[in-house]
């Protein structure tokens, strides 16, 4: 009975293996015929990427010269060091080893070789010397793979414009950020078989497709001229104990930048050893305040508007009031009677109030845009700031005034040197260039330098009257420091004030030659705290010391009879007739005939007054004002500035009232000036009077 039970139990164990091993045998079918038929293509490419390996072949990146060839960033190759974790068989030991040289330490290193991974990179682009260190030690598993390092083989030397790339060569700053599209290149590929351990089979390439190395850029920056000025920015912002500084040189008819130096400097082969902030390229990043250099600006809007002449007289008691505001000069007690072009060489903040006023909101507003303020040059530079203008509805008579001198707005450096440029260039504003040329590897132009012109700012002849202003300030006015021997030399000095607190920004902004501008200078010291800083002092020798380098380097020839007299007109007196006797037509062919300029202030037919009025005695190429209009808006533009009559003898009073077109009358027949109704300062329309009150 036991036997036949046990046969029964054994049949139905036999049954159940049975049908068990034919159920394994099923599913082992059914998943092969899902791999093999089914899903064949799947598993065909899986099989195919473990014995396929896809390498990227990185490209050159392109490299960056000067004008002249010079290099100025090159691209070489340097080793990096790779682990095969699945080919090491002691991560630890390795790992100790490895953190003896390499920069990376133990536990990442460990964590790195530990990784279920193929490959892994321990450390990128590491020097010659701690590749040939790893090599001595033998490390199985430990590989090596060819990487481009960037190298800037001037250290320095325009560290700034050229900027830098990151471990993967990629453009984070500078020329190589901005014209990362032409240097990066293309990628090639190249597609290998390995055997079952993971080692490529020898000759088993399957596809390569060739890389596109990187093209090459070359620059307008002469790298003499770049070494030059970063030189004297650095010994200038030492020996005044400045915080930094800038200097900017351009050709002003093609806006080609030949230097652009900061200070403080970096290195960019280091620069993760520097501040972020170092990285900055002030001079187009920046904003500041550019004080008197911003005359010129003024001095060309109101020389192209007609509101002023250079032999038109002012009168400078040292002061101007505007409402409850006071504006001084800078000269204690101020200039006294003067010329135009006396205003601008002395530098005279009343007289470009008057200016400013003159043009009023709408027009000055206009010029100053149209100079290309408060807007960015879209030099090819990233990080361009667009400077600061105030708003336009909020500018009323203050704001006027003080940006006719360089207060209450900020410019960056970039701006201002092109705006001047536009003067230099014959009133033509251009777009500043950085880019001489971009060639690929066969040195085929891919990308050509062509000037840019953005607009006719002012005329050529207002440009022309400019420089020679700014010539004269240079021969005998405030930027006499920057006169040199032989040369025609114009431009205007600059010091502005931190508020609230004592330290300046000097800057000179210097064209020359003159009669044929080739370079158009700006050198700006920012944050200086020590004892000497007015411009005149500290920008205007920089400058001339940048300049004479200019002039040996490119073999300027010199022009023996330029001096330090300066270039004056004839000062010839003219006297006026009574205008509103004629017709508008006649009255300006009468001025025409004497030589006098004129400026038409209204739209009627007939003049209503004049000014300076019939009788008086005027400088020769002067201006006449003649109003058609009565107007109380247009006359307050056009108010006049109060001197101190006190302690002149009465005709010398009358001769300066006339001069400067005050409508005086005298209480008392002779002597002295012993009082006045308006006070020296302030300003009268010009068709109030003021009462002079004699000792007799």
């Amino acid at each position: 009975m036991n036997s036949t039970n046990n046969r029964i139990k054994r049949k139905k164990r036999i049954k159940i293996l049975f049908f068990i091993l034919t159920l394994l045998f099923i599913s082992l079918l059914a998943r092969l015929v899902w791999i093999q038929i089914v899903n064949n293509n799947e598993y065909y490419n899986r099989a195919l990427k473990q014995r396929m390996k896809e390498f990227k072949v990185i490209p050159d990146r392109g490299r960056i010269y000067d004008i002249n060839g010079k290099e100025l960033a090159v691209s070489v190759k340097s080793k990096t060091v790779v682990g095969l974790p699945k080919q090491i068989t002691n991560p630890a030991q390795t790992a100790r080893e490895l953190a003896d040289v390499l920069s990376v330490g133990y536990d990442i290193l460990f964590d790195r070789l530990t990784r279920d991974a193929y490959a892994v990179y321990l450390e990128r682009i590491i020097s010659d010397k701690k590749a040939e260190k790893i090599r001595s030690l033998n490390l199985k598993g430990i590989s090596f793979i060819d990487e481009s390092k960037r190298i800037y083989p001037k250290d320095e030397l325009a560290g700034h414009l050229i900027g830098f790339t990151g471990i993967d060569e990629n453009g984070l700053e500078g020329v190589e950020l901005s014209f990362d599209r032409y240097l990066t290149g293309t990628q090639g590929r190249l597609l290998t078989e390995r055997d079952a351990v993971g080692k490529i089979i020898p000759e088993s390439i399957l596809n390569y497709v060739p890389k596109q190395d990187g093209n090459n850029v070359y620059l307008t920056i002469n790298e003499a001229i770049q070494h030059s000025s970063q030189r004297e920015l650095t010994s200038a912002v030492n020996q005044y104990d400045a915080q930094g500084g800038s200097i900017i040189i351009m050709e002003p008819k093609t806006g080609n930048i030949v230097s652009m130096a900061n200070y403080p400097n970096y290195n960019p082969n280091q620069f993760f050893e520097y501040e972020q902030k170092s990285w900055r390229n002030r001079a187009i990043t920046d904003n500041y305040e550019p004080g008197s250099t911003f005359k010129i600006i003024t001095t060309a809007s109101a020389l192209e508007e007609g509101v002023v002449n250079e032999n038109d007289i002012f009168f400078d008691s040292g002061e101007i009031k505007l409402g409850v505001e006071q504006i001084e000069c800078w000269k204690e007690g101020g200039h006294g009677i003067e010329s135009f072009k006396e205003v601008v060489k002395n530098s005279c903040n009343p007289g470009f109030v008057q200016l400013g006023l003159r043009m009023g909101k709408d027009t000055f507003y206009n010029y100053i845009n149209a100079f290309g303020f408060g807007q960015k040059t879209n030099i090819d530079l990233p990080g361009e700031a667009k400077g600061i203008l105030p708003k336009y509805d909020n500018i009323n008579e203050i704001e006027i005034a003080t940006m006719a001198f360089g207060m209450g707005i900020s410019v960056t450096p970039i701006q201002l040197v092109t705006a001047v440029s536009a003067i230099a260039n014959d009133g033509v504003l251009m777009k500043p260039n950085i880019i001489d040329k971009i060639t690929d590897n066969q040195k085929k132009i891919i990308k050509d330098n062509f000037p840019v012109e953005i607009k006719k700012v002012v005329s050529s002849n207002t440009a022309d009257r400019t420089l020679n202003l700014l010539e004269n300030v240079v021969s005998e006015g405030t930027g006499l420091n920057a006169f040199i021997d032989g040369y025609r030399v114009g431009g205007k000095t600059g010091t502005a004030e931190y508020y609230n607190e004592d330290i300046y920004d000097s800057s000179f902004i210097g064209v020359f030659p003159v009669n044929n501008p080739r370079y158009v200078v700006l050198v700006v010291l920012y944050g200086i705290r020590g004892r000497t800083y007015f411009a005149s002092q500290t920008a205007a020798p920089l400058f001339k010391k940048i300049a004479n380098d200019l002039i040996r380097y490119y073999k300027i020839p010199r022009e023996d009879e330029v001096t330090k007299k300066g270039i004056d007109s004839e000062m010839e007196l003219v006297k006026l007739k009574d205008l509103t006797q004629y017709s508008l037509y006649q009255a300006k062919e009468t001025l025409n005939n004497e030589g006098i300029n004129f400026k038409v202030i209204g739209d009627k037919d007939s003049i209503l007054f004049q000014n300076p009025g019939p009788n008086s005695t005027v400088y020769k190429n002067s201006t006449v004002f003649l109003f058609t209009e009565r107007d109380q808006k247009i006359l307050s533009k056009y108010s006049i500035l109060i001197p101190d009559f006190r302690e002149m003898k009465a005709e010398k009073a009358r001769e300066l009232a006339q001069k400067i077109g005050l409508n005086v009358s005298f209480q008392g027949s002779s002597g002295t000036v012993i009082g006045q109704t308006v006070k020296p300062g302030e300003r009268l329309k010009l068709d109030d009077k003021i009462i002079l009150k004699l000792a007799k």
